[in-house]
C-alpha cells in the first residue's frame, strides 16, 4: 500500500511541475508570449524564462548520426528559415502538427528533455523563441550557457554558434554585445542534444553592457586563455563582452614575456587588461606529458613518511589522474576544461614543491586512522591568527578526492577562494566521503582537517565557520546539531531541511545548534530545493528564539555569476 501511495505522490508532483508546460494541444499564439521588458539607463541582469518552444523534431536513428542533427534544417520544411519567426510561421507549425508549446519556468535553465514525449532516442533539435522590448534604441549583452550544441539570433541575425560543450558548469559561459532596437525585439535559439539523451539544456539573461563585463571578470577571472596548455598553437584569448584589452605574459620572477615560443618550458601568468580590470590566469607553455613524468620522478624519490609527503603523493595521483584522461576532439570546451584542471593542479603540485602553494591537496588521518584528502586555500602569514571557513559538499558521484572533479569545475573554487581572501579567511574544502557519505563520518573528517591544519597554520580554534549549499545545506545543519560549540557561525544556502532520513532531518534538531548565529538564504523559484524548507525552518527556529537570519531572495537554485557566495564571508565578518 504504501508503494503506491508513494507512486501516486510521484505522479502528481510530475504533472504539477511539468503539466502546466507542456505540449497540451491546445493552439497557441506568438503573442501570448510574455515580453522581457528591458529598462532604459540602468545596470540590470534579466533571466529570460518565457519562451515559445518549438520541437523536438524526429529524426530515424537508424540512418542518422544524431552528432550530425545540428546542422539539420526542421523548419526548412515549412517554409520557415533559422533564425526568425512570425505570427503566420507559428500558425502553420501547428496546424502541419508541430509541437508548439508556451515554456513559463522559475528557473532560467530550461531542461528541455523535460518536454519530450514517446521515444527520446528518435527525437533532435528544439527552436527556442524570447520577446525582448526595449523602451529605447540601446546596446545590451546576452548572457548564455548551453548543452551540447546551440545557436542563436536576434532580430534575424546570427549571433553564436557552440558545438559540443557538454555541460553547463559556468552558467555564465558566452557573452555577446547586442544593439536592441527601440519595440520589439527576437530572440531565437536552436539547441540541439548531440549523442547525450540529456544535455538540451539551455541558460539565457540579458544584462546592461556594465553588468555584462561585471559579471565576465566574475566567471572568467581565471579562464578567459582558450586553451591553458601552449605547446604547438598561439596563445589564444576569449575576453566575452570586451572588444579589446591589453594581454601581457610573465614569467615566475613577474618579467613580461616578448615571445612565448622562445622561453622555455613550464608555468607562466597571462595578464589580462579590460577595462578597469586586470585578470590573471596560469598557463603551461610545453609539453605538459613531459612535465608531468618529471615531477612524478621528483615525488616518487622524496622516501619521507611525514604528512608533507602524503600531500605530495595525493597532489601527484591527481596530476596523473588528470594527465591520463583522454580528451575529445569534438569538444573544443572540453577540452579546455580539461587542460584548465590539469595546469591548475599541476601548478598547485609545483608551488607545493616549492613549499609555497596557495591552493592544495592535503591530506588526514582520523582518530580511527582512516585517511583522506581535501582542498585548502590560504592567502595569509603561516604565523597570523586564522579564521577557517568549512565548506562541505553536495551530493558527489566519485569515491575519492583526488579523482574526482568535485565541484563540477574550478570556477567555484577560484571565485569562493578570492572571496575569502578579500574578508581574511582560510577556507577548507572537504569531501565527505563523496557519494559514501555519512553525517558521523563527516563529522570525524572535520575534526581530523581542523587538527591536521592546527598543527602547521596558526587556526583559530575559536573562528571556525561552516557553510554549504542545497544537500550541502542540510549537511553544515546537521554538523551543527552534532557540534554547535565548533562553529562561530554558519551558513546555509537553500538547505534540504524536511527531509534527510536515518542521517537526520535538520528542523527536528533545530534544539539542538546552540546559541550559533545562522544564516539561512533561499530563492523564491527555487525548483530544486522548494523555498519551504527554509520558511519551516526558519519559523521552528524562531519558536526556540533562535539565532536565525532568514533572507529570501528573487531567484532560483542556479546563479548566472560565480560570485553568488560573497553574502556568505560577509556575514561570517560580522561574527569575528
Amino acid at each position: 500500500m504504501n508503494h503506491v501511495h508513494r507512486a501516486i505522490i510521484g505522479i502528481v508532483l510530475a504533472l504539477f511541475l511539468f503539466g502546466c508546460n507542456k505540449q497540451t494541444g491546445e493552439t497557441v499564439a506568438l503573442s501570448d508570449l510574455p515580453p522581457v521588458n528591458i529598462p532604459a539607463d540602468s545596470d540590470y541582469v534579466i533571466e529570460i524564462k518565457n519562451w515559445l518552444a518549438i520541437g523536438p523534431f524526429d529524426f530515424n536513428p537508424l540512418l542518422t548520426d544524431p552528432a550530425t542533427l545540428f546542422s539539420h534544417k526542421d523548419l526548412k520544411k515549412y517554409g520557415i528559415e533559422e533564425g526568425a519567426i512570425d505570427e503566420k510561421g507559428v500558425e502553420k507549425l501547428q496546424r502541419k502538427g508541430a509541437n508548439v508549446f508556451l515554456l513559463d519556468v522559475p528557473s532560467p535553465q530550461i531542461r528541455l528533455f523535460r518536454y519530450v514525449t514517446g521515444n527520446i532516442k528518435t527525437k533532435s533539435n528544439f527552436y527556442l523563441v524570447a520577446k525582448i522590448h526595449s523602451d529605447k534604441a540601446q546596446e545590451a549583452t546576452l548572457v548564455m550557457d548551453g548543452s551540447n550544441s546551440y545557436a542563436a539570433w536576434l532580430n534575424g541575425n546570427k549571433l553564436i554558434e557552440v558545438k559540443g560543450k557538454y555541460n553547463t558548469n559556468k552558467v555564465g559561459d558566452r557573452f555577446v554585445n547586442v544593439s536592441l532596437q527601440k519595440g520589439d525585439n527576437a530572440l531565437f535559439f536552436k539547441v540541439n542534444r548531440g549523442t547525450n539523451l540529456h544535455s538540451w539544456d539551455l541558460i539565457c539573461a540579458i544584462a546592461s553592457p556594465r553588468e555584462g563585463q561585471r559579471i565576465f571578470c566574475v566567471n572568467y577571472a581565471s579562464d578567459f586563455v582558450v586553451n591553458p596548455i601552449i605547446d604547438h598553437h598561439p596563445l589564444e584569448i576569449y575576453a566575452g563582452p570586451y572588444t579589446n584589452g591589453k594581454v601581457e605574459v610573465l614569467n615566475n620572477e613577474g618579467q613580461i614575456v616578448s615571445d612565448l615560443q622562445t622561453v622555455e618550458d613550464g608555468f607562466y601568468k597571462v595578464k589580462l587588461s579590460v577595462g578597469e580590470e586586470t585578470l590573471q590566469e596560469t598557463i603551461y607553455k610545453g609539453d605538459y606529458n613531459l612535465f608531468a613524468k618529471k615531477v612524478k620522478a621528483v615525488v616518487s624519490e622524496n622516501n619521507s613518511s611525514n604528512q608533507q609527503a602524503e600531500d605530495m603523493k595525493a597532489a601527484l595521483q591527481r596530476v596523473v589522474f588528470l594527465n591520463d584522461k583522454p580528451g575529445d576532439p569534438n569538444s573544443p570546451s572540453e577540452t579546455r576544461y580539461l587542460n584548465r584542471n590539469r595546469v591548475f593542479w599541476g601548478y598547485s603540485l609545483y608551488k607545493q614543491l616549492e613549499g609555497n602553494a596557495l591552493t592544495q591537496l592535503m591530506t588526514y588521518r582520523d582518530d580511527e586512522g582512516q585517511s583522506g584528502v581535501f582542498i585548502f586555500h590560504n592567502g595569509r602569514k603561516r604565523e597570523e591568527k586564522i579564521p577557517l571557513v568549512i565548506i562541505v559538499p553536495s551530493a558527489l558521484e566519485g569515491n575519492l578526492m583526488i579523482e574526482d572533479w568535485y565541484t563540477g569545475n574550478l570556477d567555484q573554487i577560484e571565485a569562493d577562494n578570492k572571496l575569502a581572501g578579500q574578508h581574511g579567511f582560510a577556507v577548507a574544502w572537504i569531501y565527505a566521503g563523496g557519494r559514501n557519505y555519512s553525517a558521523i563520518n563527516t563529522q570525524k573528517e572535520i575534526t581530523a582537517v581542523i587538527g591536521r591544519l592546527q598543527i602547521e597554520y596558526n587556526i583559530d580554534d575559536q573562528q571556525i565557520f561552516i557553510t554549504g549549499d542545497c544537500e550541502g545545506g542540510r549537511r553544515v545543519l546537521l554538523q551543527l546539531a552534532a557540534t554547535p560549540n565548533r562553529y562561530a557561525a554558519c551558513v546555509a544556502s537553500s538547505p534540504i531541511t524536511l527531509s534527510g532520513g536515518a542521517d537526520g532531518v535538520p528542523v527536528q534538531l533545530i534544539s539542538q545548534m546552540g546559541k550559533t548565529p545562522i544564516l539561512i538564504r533561499h530563492g523564491y523559484d527555487d525548483d530544486t530545493t522548494p523555498v519551504e524548507h527554509s520558511r519551516k525552518f526558519y519559523a521552528e527556529a524562531q519558536k526556540l528564539d533562535m539565532q536565525v537570519t532568514y533572507i529570501e531572495i528573487e531567484g532560483s537554485h542556479i546563479s548566472i555569476s560565480k560570485d553568488l557566495h560573497r553574502y556568505v564571508f560577509d556575514f561570517f565578518s560580522q561574527w569575528r
